[in-house]
């Protein structure tokens, strides 16, 4: 197998990785949240910051994973 192929397969792998640890994210944190007392002002929009954290990081998983393909090897 040539490296150039390995690499992307290890891309994918990060990338996978990634979007893994986001819904992880997300199940943990909506069981924190679950677990406090629901007041509207404080609860949706904490809903909000958690459905944002869970998309930065599957962004920057991909964005790992893309750059870590794209490397070159000197």
């Amino acid at each position: 197998m040539r490296v150039r192929t390995r690499r992307w397969i290890l891309a994918s792998g990060i990338g996978i990785l990634g979007w893994v640890i986001a819904g992880v994210f997300v199940r943990v944190m909506l069981d924190w949240s679950d677990s406090q007392p629901y007041v509207a002002e404080v609860t949706e929009p904490r809903y909000i910051v958690i459905a944002v954290g869970a998309i930065l990081i599957a962004l920057a998983g991909t964005v790992a994973a893309v750059l870590f393909g794209r490397r070159r090897r000197h």
